[in-house]
C-alpha cells in the first residue's frame, strides 16, 4: 500500500507518526517542578508539530485527490470540511481536527495562554489523530479510484468525441 505514496507523503506520515510516538513517551506527571516545565514545553512543541504534519496530511490529501484545484487556496480548518464534504472523514473527525488547528494556532500565537488541560485534551485524542492518519495513507493510496475532477474531463472528452464524429458524420 505505501509504494503508492510519493516520498513527500511517505515523509509527512513518518513525521507524524515519530511526533505520536514522542507525545506518548513525555510526561507531564512528574514531581519536579522544572522537570514537569520542562516537559510541558517540550510537549507543547510535540504537539504544535504533530498540528502541522496532520493538517499538511490532509492539504496533500485533498490536492492529490482532486478534492480542490491546484489554483485554490485551502485553509487548514478548510481542509477539514473539504475532506468532510468528500465523505472521507466523518463530521466527528472533523470537530477533532478543528480543535487540533485551534491548538496550533494558540501555542503559535498565545503560546502563554496554553495550559496542562489543553495539552491533556489533546494527548486524548491522539488515537482519533492517529485513525485520521491512517485513513488519509489509505486515501493516498487510493490512486487507482477516479477522481470527481477526472470524472468531468473524461465526460468532456467523450462529449467532444461525440461533436467530432457528428460534424464528421454531417458535413
Amino acid at each position: 500500500m505505501g509504494s503508492r505514496l510519493t516520498p513527500e507523503q511517505g515523509k509527512i506520515l513518518s513525521d507524524i507518526n515519530q511526533y505520536l510516538e514522542d507525545a506518548r513517551s513525555i510526561s507531564l506527571q512528574q514531581t519536579r517542578q522544572d522537570r514537569d516545565r520542562r516537559n510541558f514545553y517540550a510537549l507543547s512543541m510535540v504537539l504544535f508539530a504533530l498540528a502541522n504534519r496532520l493538517i499538511d496530511l490532509g492539504r496533500e490529501t485533498v490536492y492529490f485527490r482532486g478534492y480542490a484545484g491546484p489554483e485554490e487556496e485551502i485553509r487548514n480548518k478548510a481542509i477539514f470540511k473539504r475532506l468532510s464534504d468528500y465523505n472521507v472523514i466523518d463530521p466527528a473527525t472533523r470537530q477533532d481536527l478543528i480543535f487540533l488547528v485551534n491548538f496550533r494556532n494558540q501555542c503559535s500565537h498565545h503560546f502563554h495562554e496554553v495550559t496542562k488541560e489543553d495539552l491533556k485534551e489533546v494527548m486524548d485524542s491522539l488515537p482519533r489523530y492517529e485513525s485520521y492518519a491512517i485513513l488519509m495513507r489509505e486515501e493516498l493510496s487510493r490512486t487507482n479510484l477516479i477522481t470527481r475532477k477526472q470524472m468531468v474531463l473524461a465526460a468532456g472528452i467523450v462529449l467532444l468525441v461525440c461533436i467530432l464524429v457528428v460534424i464528421f458524420l454531417l458535413g
